[in-house]
């Protein structure tokens, strides 16, 4: 099980659910996440061995429509979010 596996696990909740009133609640646990290292290239790396655990356990052909577009929401938040992390001075 990789570090970040429970990471993974609630955010695939949030995918199952797919639950639009849910999205803060998903950035908020990617900065969480982020900011837990203390440096931009730590943050980075957390949120892309996430990303990794994630797609481990993740098959968009088995999911339901808005389970797949709430997927690709996620993932772009995690896109956006390694971006705003990397410039943020430690």
């Amino acid at each position: 099980m990789s570090e970040y596996a429970n990471d993974a696990a609630r955010l695939r909740a949030f995918i199952d659910r797919a639950d639009r009133e849910e999205i803060a609640a998903v950035q908020s646990d990617l900065l969480r996440i982020a900011l837990q290292k203390p440096d931009p290239a730590g943050r980075v790396a957390a949120l892309d061995g996430v990303q990794a655990a994630l797609s481990d356990t993740i098959r968009p052909d088995q999911m339901s429509p808005l389970s797949q577009a709430f997927y690709v929401a996620v993932l772009s938040m995690i896109e956006r979010t390694k971006d705003a992390v990397s410039k943020t001075p430690a």
